[in-house]
């Protein structure tokens, strides 16, 4: 089971692929999938850069799931959100770098607000997209940011987040980079996302 898409973005994203990665902290276990979405009509473009597989401006959605739930061990997700939020920036780190990007400082961290009213944390990470060796250009990787938020919920926590090309290769047009546009996208889904709402 995945977070659905909010309609916003359903309709010109598709699937990309599916990892899951698992931890403990404490007596909790904590299994989280992570699904990678990539925009629908430039994904052939975007597999052409190579080199990692995740694209260069994706989506992703994260179901996390407790064992033993967070509530039977008498914690609030809320209440821990300090020390989660941290520890979720981490691995989504490790995630995207066993895919291939470099990640090479988190640039900015914020407090933001869902429509819902709940607060959660952003991290914007400055990262760099390695290039296929067969494009035609003598870069071998391109400037890149990744943005990761994650929001307490009833009795886990929401996370998603995107990342998005800063700059394109000259023999590469069709990237079309435009990271206002991008980070917008990125916010619609971490504001509209539901954790609780899932597609097979």
């Amino acid at each position: 089971m995945t977070s659905a898409l909010p309609e916003s973005v359903a309709g010109t994203w598709h699937r990309a692929g599916t990892r899951t990665g698992e931890s403990k902290v404490l007596l909790v276990s904590i299994t989280a999938e992570t699904t990678v979405y990539e925009p629908a009509e430039t994904a052939s473009a975007l597999a052409a850069l190579g080199s990692s597989d995740i694209p260069v401006r994706s989506l992703f959605t994260v179901d996390m799931r407790f064992s033993p739930s967070l509530s039977s061990v008498g914690v609030s997700p809320t209440s821990v959100l300090s020390k989660a939020a941290p520890k979720a920036r981490s691995q989504f780190v490790d995630l995207v770098e066993d895919d291939g990007l470099t990640v090479e400082d988190t640039r900015e961290t914020l407090s933001f607000e869902r429509p819902d009213g709940t607060e959660g944390r952003w991290y914007v990470l400055d990262a760099s997209y390695p290039l296929s060796p067969a494009l035609e250009t003598d870069r071998e990787s391109l400037a890149a940011e990744a943005n990761v938020a994650i929001w307490p919920t009833d009795d886990a926590y929401g996370m998603a987040g995107g990342t998005l090309p800063l700059e394109a290769p000259d023999s590469l047009d069709a990237l079309e980079v435009d990271p206002e546009r991008d980070r917008e996208t990125i916010a619609s889904l971490i504001r509209s996302v539901d954790p609780d709402k899932s597609s097979e």
